[in-house]
């Protein structure tokens, strides 16, 4: 900074005037709240000098000269350049999008003033990024083009440079390990296995710091307590993209572990303190164990409201011996209590809703492992999520602490509809409704409607979490349904459904619910058989017509009446242990359901249902995840009938393998009649299988899952984007089923036999996006016939609010 004072009068005085010279882009109203004093202020020296500083600090000028005289006082400025573009060149690896953020932190903005000091800073940080991805030869250079009105273009050229690759890895004085077990730790290489035969040995300094510290695990939990990486030598080869890496070690001794004391305040913890330290006599050292022992210590001394608990440990070295003495040194410090517990984030949700689900109490000796089950039992509440806590200490109560739930909501309500066409079915509508936490209660409701030319479906669902406050949830559902079965091209059975069920869920422990209710069905058929037979001599000039006995069909005695009444017992468990509920990435979810007729019914029958699922993830990142879902249901009848056809298992969206269309898997019906053209399925001479699956008894369905990162995909959107590999394989049978079949080569499936296994592989991809939950799957059918009714993409599509 570089500055003038000419003072023509004595040393203070009162200003009468302010003037700047210079301003372009600088406001003087602006320049005028930067400098220290007033029109009419006395002023002195000292007072201009803090002034001219104040202005310089605003980073607008690049110059500043004050005139003084005994009534006005004149600053002379230069600006900096104004900012009027930004060009970058040869980037590829980085963005503009990424340069342009960092450099507005720095305040190399458009329309801003030019500040030159901070380009170095810029082109270092620059630097750093790119050899951390590996570029350690990156070039950067700033070109500066000035205007005639005070302006400036900015010219940043980038030369990337190549990839750095390793060209050897050395390691000296290693004794007890050979360098392919070290090297083995390591994720850099200095060769590529055949299996990776496009990927290169890049070298990344970060990467072989955490090599480097997997190396000193490696060694501490081996026994070398005074292992030691004494140098490490990175040589870049000139005018080659390659280093090559040395490190010298010290491997040390092998110690073993010949006793342990505990020492301190511990109070009546002691016998259950050493019950903890499971490290038997000579055992050898193990750095991770001891970290292990001691995380388990402090985890349970927290449980009795010991968090700040403080661990030390003093070993006593016998080289000799090659012997470590531990001593415990532990000191449990001050007991603390829960004063308040409060909940911030939750716009929506009632306080009440939230706080019966934490398991810690007001006024009580504060145990971390209830606090964290609070957040474990919340982050199962699909509309809350990214659960944080913190804990602050009151200074006016020595040992009392607040407990702070930080949560984040998202949208409670789903819509979901669409559109389909099938030949047989016509146009379909389908639509559904769902909002969680009902205006902050954690109540729900669902609605769903479904219309075609075969259907008619209405569902209604409401359900009030604690309906008890020992957790007890209670379930009501309404249901109705008008169902059309074409039994061939002139009869049909149409099935109208009405019901209600109501049930108690009744909470066993954090993990477990156990259900049970009642339910209402009424059952009212309409054979058409019978009217076409009274009015067929009406259309027989025109064509013939050839019905069945619709019982012979069937089987099926309750096909007789025209109105079944059934009243059930109803009742299933439920285990969940998973983590987050869109996208689980371990647990698991078994739920087991079953009903049976009770006395006043008109049928009697049985159903159960078993629906497990487990999430295994692979690696500790959580990236590669094993999914194993089993689906089973069987039924039958109480006496020597069959299970009522409307009971049946059907391939719906819950239960299908992809890549074969919806309710077509499974028994489908063998009518025979005259006119094939009529026929809208399978053919086989005089006979016609239906399009549709008429159900089965009993029904297993299984999905093996690899889940996998998608490529070029940032982690940041792994919590809305999931991919997987899939193998699915199942079927549905009539286990008592007396289906004939014809004399011709061509016969349909026995479905009586649990050989047939329908099978398919493909690939999934889930996006919870802006508009809900996306399911897209493409799948390749291993086994198939010609009455198969194939559909490869499938998907299904939701809306949020």
């Amino acid at each position: 900074m570089f500055f003038s004072i000419n003072i023509y009068s004595k040393n203070l005085w009162t200003i009468k005037n302010i003037e700047f010279q210079g301003l372009r882009y600088f406001s003087k109203e602006e320049a005028l709240k930067n400098i220290l004093f007033n029109i009419g202020s006395e002023i002195s020296e000292h007072d201009i000098k803090n002034s001219i500083k104040s202005l310089f600090q605003t980073g607008k000028f690049a110059d500043i000269k004050v005139l003084c005289s005994e009534k006005s006082l004149i600053f002379k400025v230069i600006e900096r350049p104004l900012i009027y573009h930004i060009n970058f060149l040869g980037n590829h690896v980085i963005t503009n999008t990424i340069l342009k953020k960092y450099l507005d932190q720095l305040g190399f903005e458009i329309g801003k003033q030019y500040n030159p000091y901070l380009t170095n800073i810029f082109i270092e940080n620059i630097k750093k990024f790119y050899n951390h991805v590996g570029r350690y030869k990156v070039k950067i250079k700033l070109i500066t083009t000035f205007s005639s009105n005070n302006r400036v273009n900015l010219k940043i050229l980038i030369d990337e440079g190549n990839l750095s690759q390793i060209n050897s890895i050395q390691i000296l004085g290693n004794k007890n390990f050979s360098r392919d077990e070290i090297i083995s730790l390591f994720k850099l290489k200095d060769y590529t296995p055949w299996w990776y035969l496009l990927d290169k040995c890049v070298y990344y300094s970060d990467q072989l710091e955490k090599d480097l510290n997997n190396l000193s695990k490696f060694y501490l939990n081996k026994g070398y307590y005074y292992f030691h990486i004494d140098k490490k030598t990175i040589n870049f080869l000139k005018d080659q993209n390659k280093v090559n890496i040395v490190l010298h070690i010290s491997e040390g001794n092998k110690y073993n572990i010949a006793q342990f004391f505990i020492n301190g305040n511990t109070l009546q913890y002691y016998k259950k303190i050493k019950n903890l330290i499971n490290i038997n006599h000579n055992e050898v050292y193990n750095q991770e164990k001891i970290d292990l022992i001691i995380h388990k210590i402090k985890y349970f001394l927290s449980e009795n409201g010991y968090i700040n608990a403080q661990i030390v440990i003093n070993p006593q070295i016998n080289f000799k011996k090659k012997t470590i003495i531990l001593n415990f040194n532990i000191n449990i410090n001050q007991r603390y209590f829960v004063n308040k517990i409060r909940f911030i984030g939750n716009e929506l949700t009632q306080d009440s809703v939230l706080r019966r689900e934490i398991k810690q109490i007001e006024g009580e000796w504060l145990n971390l492992k209830l606090i964290d089950l609070g957040k474990e039992s919340l982050e199962r509440i699909k509309y809350l999520y990214d659960i944080k806590i913190t804990k602050d200490f009151l200074y006016h109560k020595k040992n009392a602490v607040d407990i702070t739930y930080e949560i984040k909501e998202q949208p409670t309500g789903t819509i979901n509809f669409g559109l389909g066409y099938g030949k047989d079915s016509g146009l379909s509508f389908n639509a559904s409704l769902s909002k969680d936490n009902l205006l902050g209660s954690g109540n729900s409701i669902k609605a769903s409607v479904i219309k075609n030319d075969n259907q008619k479906y209405a569902d209604f669902l409401v359900t009030y979490p604690y309906f008890f406050d020992d957790g007890t949830n209670l379930n009501m559902r309404l249901f109705y349904n008008n169902f059309k079965y074409h039994l061939n091209d002139t009869s049909m059975l149409t099935k109208q459904t009405a019901g209600f069920e109501s049930d108690l869920s009744f909470l066993i422990d954090e993990f477990n619910r156990f259900n049970v209710g009642f339910g209402y069905t009424r059952n009212s058929l309409i054979n058409t058989d019978n009217l076409i037979n009274t009015t067929s001599l009406v259309h027989q000039k025109n064509k013939k017509i050839f019905i069945t006995n619709i019982n012979q069909k069937f089987d099926d005695k309750s096909l007789t009446n025209s109105l079944v009444n059934n009243f059930t017992l109803n009742y299933s468990f439920l285990h969940n242990t998973l983590r987050n509920v869109y996208f689980p990435v371990s647990g698991n979810q078994t739920y087991f359901s079953g009903k049976n007729t009770i006395p006043g019914s008109d049928d009697n029958f049985y159903k159960f249902l078993l629906d497990t699922e487990q999430y295994i993830p692979l690696d500790e990142e959580k990236k590669f995840i094993f999914l194993t879902h089993f689906r089973a249901g069987f039924g039958d009848s109480l006496n020597k009938e069959k299970l009522p056809f409307y009971e049946n298992f059907h391939s719906n969206s819950s239960n299908n393998v992809r890549g074969f269309r919806v309710n077509t898997i499974g028994p489908k019906q063998n009518d025979a009649i005259n006119n094939l053209k009529e026929c809208l399925g399978h053919k086989n001479n005089n006979f016609c299988e239906s399009l549709d699956s008429v159900g089965g008894n009993a029904m297993i369905m299984t999905n093996l899952e690899l889940v996998v990162p998608i490529p070029f995909v940032k982690e940041e959107y792994t919590n809305f984007l999931r991919s997987s590999l899939f193998l699915d394989a199942g079927n549905i049978w009539d286990t008592k089923s007396k289906q004939q079949k014809n004399n011709s080569n061509l016969q349909f499936i026995d479905f009586s036999s649990l050989k047939n296994i329908y099978s398919s592989i493909g690939l999934s991809l889930q996006w919870f996006s802006p508009i809900g939950p996306l399911v897209f799957s493409y799948a390749f059918p291993i086994y198939t016939n010609q009455s198969n009714q194939l559909e490869a993409f499938q998907f299904n599509i939701g809306k949020n609010w």
